[in-house]
């Protein structure tokens, strides 16, 4: 997904309608001082990279889990391990 513009956020302020109305052609690029400083992202956008996210993790346990096949894990152990992941990336 390739940035669609890269615009400064007092440009934002002045087109807001215009930017958010582009949206689902691609994501934004915000900047501040000339430094990036955030992206903005339709909401479908940003489900489809949450969903792909939370795919990958699942092929990525289960790989885990073949690398490992003698090794046993709770399934509450599991979703405790899952849940802090997810908090992670979302914070990062």
């Amino acid at each position: 997904m390739r940035p669609r513009e890269v615009i400064p956020i007092s440009e934002l302020r002045k087109r807001q309608a215009e930017v958010l109305a582009t949206l689902e052609q691609g994501p934004t690029i915000l900047t501040q001082h000339g430094k990036g400083a955030a992206v903005l992202l339709s909401l479908d956008a940003y489900n489809r990279l949450l969903d792909e996210l939370e795919d990958l993790q699942d092929a990525l346990d289960a790989f885990e889990a073949r690398q490992a096949p003698d090794e046993r894990v709770s399934l509450d152990a599991y979703l405790s391990k899952r849940t802090s992941r997810a908090s992670a990336a979302a914070r990062s």
